[in-house]
């Protein structure tokens, strides 16, 4: 914790005052962290927390018989260990020996006694639990573009030394800067630099972006510089689509790929580069992105032996070449980018260059089949 948080003192179950950290305030509650932090942080009524005792009084202490004091130990039974935590426990001075004070704690059935050493000693802290008007609260409306920036309390540390602040943070519930402190004239501060706050997170909002696109630009440059080989190729824009992916799949799949440094999309002209260490990796990533288009014509007495009972076989051609689609260009509807021939009926694929490859040959094959079973059949006739 830094030094200048608002510290408390939590009562705990055992009746033990224990030191924590203000972390904000809410209608008749706060939330704390603990020192060191050894438990999380709690939200805890104003009746179970106090102010630590005033400084005048943590000064020399003259202890005598029967004061009653405060002893910090972390518990006052025989089996505590070294992780339970310190608290302030209640306790009667019962003798002095020396530089040693012999201690018997308040509160419990049976008598526990301790000795201990003065360091370990105050006089009882006084003050009474905290209420509404403990703390002077500023509380300022944040600009939208702010909040998310703000969430992040290190944003306002100059701020929070500036008017005096011991707490200052982000509240959700409305949207505003919350500034705690016990100094009255806190809220007046506050006022008054505000804008001028609110003027320098946004220019370190805007600083941030730029040293983000500057590193991100470096880190682009390096890579490009250190990778060994490099594949450039454009995808036609209706297609791109595809070739990102949902979400992005197909160019995190890309990136996966082993060697693969860099992959670049140029947008407004649907060029990708690649960069890898070695040609196998650049080109397997390609593998990925490249979706493209293209055509076997297929005579039109042999449309439906072609496309099979129910569709049977072009579903197949499909299914194992791995094309997205498969198109059966009509006679009203033909494409001006797709060559049709007297007498035949273009099968439009669609697909990654590898699936179309895949696609054209097993459409090929089987009408290389087709022609030599319809041969046949005429011989015999």
């Amino acid at each position: 914790m830094e030094a200048d948080e608002l510290e408390v003192e939590v009562c705990g179950e055992n009746g033990a005052y224990y030191k924590a950290f203000v972390k904000r305030a809410h209608d008749g509650e706060l939330t704390v962290a603990f020192e060191n932090n050894w438990q999380p942080d709690l939200r805890l009524p104003y009746s179970s927390v106090r102010l630590p005792p005033p400084l005048s009084q943590t000064g020399q202490y003259e202890p005598h018989v029967d004061d009653e004091v405060e002893v910090l130990t972390n518990s006052v039974l025989s089996h505590a260990n070294d992780e339970e935590p310190h608290g302030w426990w209640k306790a009667r001075l019962t003798m002095i020996k020396g530089d040693f004070f012999v201690l018997e704690y308040v509160g419990w059935e049976a008598a526990y006694n301790e000795i201990v050493t003065l360091d370990r000693m105050r006089q009882p802290n006084r003050n009474p639990p905290i209420t509404s008007s403990t703390f002077f609260e500023a509380r300022i409306p944040l600009p939208e573009e702010l909040q998310e920036f703000s969430k992040d309390r290190s944003q306002h540390k100059e701020f929070k030394k500036a008017i005096g602040a011991a707490v200052v943070y982000f509240n959700e519930d409305d949207s505003s800067l919350i500034a705690l402190s016990l100094n009255e004239q806190m809220p007046k501060l506050a006022a008054m630099l505000s804008d001028m706050h609110f003027r320098n997170l946004k220019q370190k909002i805007v600083l941030l972006s730029r040293t983000e696109e500057a590193t991100k630009q470096l880190e682009c440059t390096r890579l490009h510089e250190t990778a060994g080989h490099v594949e450039e190729f454009s995808v036609r824009e209706d297609l791109m689509g595809l070739s990102i992916g949902a979400h992005g799949a197909n160019i995190q799949q890309a990136r996966k790929v082993e060697g693969v440094t860099a992959i670049d999309l140029d947008e407004p002209t649907c060029t990708f580069k690649i960069y890898g260490e070695t040609e196998k990796s650049v080109k397997k990533a390609r593998q990925y992105l490249e979706y493209g288009e293209d055509s076997v014509q297929v005579p039109r007495s042999l449309i439906g032996k072609v496309i099979g009972k129910q569709g049977r076989i072009v579903q197949e051609i499909v299914d194992k070449s791995g094309v997205v689609r498969v198109k059966i260009e009509g006679d009203n509807e033909q494409q001006t980018h797709i060559k049709r021939e007297e007498g035949q009926v273009p099968f439009i694929f669609v697909g990654t260059v590898e699936s179309i490859t895949n696609a054209k040959v097993l459409l090929e094959y089987h009408l290389a089949h087709l022609r030599v079973w319809i041969f046949g059949r005429n011989s015999v006739q």
